[in-house]
Parts: structure tokens; sequence; C-alpha cells
């Protein structure tokens, strides 16, 4: 997979191939993850960064640029990890024959599943959000993320084009990607009142619905 990348023109970082360097630069990736997350990306500095990870601040600038290269990777790697549990899900059940109630199971796993990445990320899911209205080389970072999940899904939809009734598998993967994102959002932060689970069931119903020919 390409890496999505924000690379500063003074370009001095360097990937590193050894264990103790993967393991340094990790270590600087979760010190961040946790500052963005509680700090906020404005409020977050490089130096903060290097002395939550334990590292000198020259080290810092040995893998990162800026700060907002490492903001660059941690958004990668949270749409990633949405990603490749999503596939996951759906490999497992490739093989078999679908039926109402097999998608149905599915799809309710899915959405828990990507929920919970939304509970373990909320905070700075939001902060990606807010960053990606005020600044374009976020804003196009979030839009390659986002289109790499349109893409599975229509990889996705294409596997059971024979147990589907829609032919437009772009929009209708944009259309099920919006409509998700909105109710898992609302789930989040229980802005409705009313229980996740009846609320994942309705959303499960809507897709299937939307996707399968009637039973």
């Amino acid at each position: 997979m390409k890496k999505s990348k924000i690379v500063s023109t003074n370009n001095k970082a360097r990937v590193p191939k050894q264990t103790r360097g993967i393991e340094t630069r990790e270590k600087i990736v979760r010190a961040a993850t946790v500052l963005f997350t509680e700090k906020g990306y404005h409020q977050t500095n490089a130096l903060q960064i290097a002395a939550a990870a334990d590292v000198a601040t020259g080290t810092f600038y040995s893998y990162f640029n800026n700060k907002k290269e490492v903001f660059a990777e941690i958004i990668e790697r949270i749409f990633r990890n949405i990603s490749e549990k999503v596939l996951l899900k759906f490999e497992l059940r490739n093989n078999t024959s679908l039926t109402y109630q097999d998608a149905k199971s599915v799809a309710h796993l899915l959405l828990n599943q990507i929920l919970s990445e939304y509970k373990v990320n909320g905070k700075l899911l939001k902060q990606i959000l807010a960053m990606a209205l005020l600044d374009k080389e976020i804003e196009k970072m979030r839009r390659q993320e986002e289109k790499k999940q349109i893409d599975l899904l229509i990889s996705l939809m294409k596997t059971y084009k024979d147990y589907i009734r829609i032919s437009d598998f772009e929009a209708a993967a944009v259309i099920l990607l919006k409509c998700a994102e909105e109710m898992l959002h609302q789930i989040k932060w229980n802005s409705t009142g009313i229980k996740k689970d009846r609320l994942i069931n309705e959303m499960g119903d809507i897709a299937l619905r939307y996707l399968l020919p009637e039973r």
C-alpha cells in the first residue's frame, strides 16, 4: 500500500532500518498520539513529543521533520486500521453462500468493529476533522485515506455482485460510508439518546435493504 506522506521540503528525516531505530520511531509516534489526543494538535510541539517519548529533541528530528509529519503518520494508521479490520471481517466469509441473515450478521460486526475504533480514537478523529478544515495538506491526506476506504468497499461489493442489486458501486460506496460515519459519530457522542444497539441494528437493516434484493 502506497503511503500518503506530508513531507517537508527540507527533508532531513530518515527511515529506520535497524530494530532499535524502528522502536525509537514507534515510541515517538505513540507519544505524539497521546499528546495530540489529550492536548490537541496546536497545543503540542516537537519538544513535548520528544520528552514524552523519552528521546532527545534531535532524535525526534532524525525521524520526522516536523510535528505535521507525525500527525500524518497517525492519520494513515487510524484509517488503515479501520480498513484492514473491515477487509478481514469480509474475507472470513468470502467462500460462503450469503443469506440475508448472514449479511445482517456481517453488517453488525462491521459497524461494531468500526465503532470500537471510534471509541479508541474518537478525540483524535475530531482533531483530524478540525485540522482538515484549516489545513489543505491534512484535508488532502484525509481524502486520500477516505478514497482507500471507498475503493475497499467497491472491491467488496464486486466480490458479492451476484448477491446485491445495485450496479453503481462507486456511488453506493460513498453513500454507505458517509451514512455509516455520520451514524457512528452520533453513537460515539451519544447525541440521540437512543441506545447503541438499536441504532446499529437499524443502520444495518437500512444498508442491507439498499444493497440486497427483496427477500
